[in-house]
């Protein structure tokens, strides 16, 4: 496993903003603040947008967007198991972020 906090390859500003687009595919642009370069430019997986604090409609509404069919118990499942494991696996990122840069993260 890899861990990089991203900067700007233009200016080495770690400012930068998400900008999420929704579309037929799910779209993450990574804009840096202090230029305004693109930084980096992502593709959701399906199903793997969640939103801490949105609940359960904003998670549907991830699913409902990228065409996922399955029953209302199958997603709900899905829901709670993401939703119980995003506090632990920050845990693990930020140990990890820890682990590499010490009290210096960039």
């Amino acid at each position: 496993m890899e861990l990089h906090i991203q900067k700007c390859q233009h200016c080495g500003s770690r400012e930068l903003r998400n900008i999420l687009l929704r579309s037929e595919k799910q779209l993450v642009f990574v804009q840096c603040r202090q230029c305004g370069s693109l930084v980096a430019r992502y593709t959701l997986s399906h199903g793997g947008y969640y939103h801490t604090g949105k609940g359960y409609e904003s998670f549907l509404r991830s699913i409902e967007r990228d065409g996922e069919a399955t029953s209302g118990r199958n997603m709900q499942e899905r829901f709670h198991g993401i939703e119980g494991r995003v506090a632990e696996e920050f845990a693990h990122v930020q140990q990890w972020m820890k682990d590499k840069y010490g009290d210096n993260i960039p």
